[in-house]
């Protein structure tokens, strides 16, 4: 099952996702890619089936949400 890590604000609201196996792209990419947590911010890691991976960032956002990822 994929592994999304999920960027929180200080309210709970959902910033940004992203999955934990996510790699760089293009020739001068960077080899993998990190969600950064700012002040305020927190970055907590979810397990979520393959047909939720596979959702749009909205509907993705909305499925988390009914998870109560806090």
């Amino acid at each position: 099952m994929p592994v999304l890590k999920v960027l929180l604000d200080e309210n709970g609201e959902i910033v940004g996702t992203a999955h934990v196996a996510a790699a760089g792209s293009g020739a001068r990419g960077p080899d993998h890619v990190a969600l950064v947590a700012r002040p305020g911010q927190r970055v907590v890691e979810i397990t979520i089936d393959d047909k939720t991976a596979a959702l749009d960032a909205e509907n993705l956002h909305q499925e988390i949400k009914a998870l109560h990822v806090r």
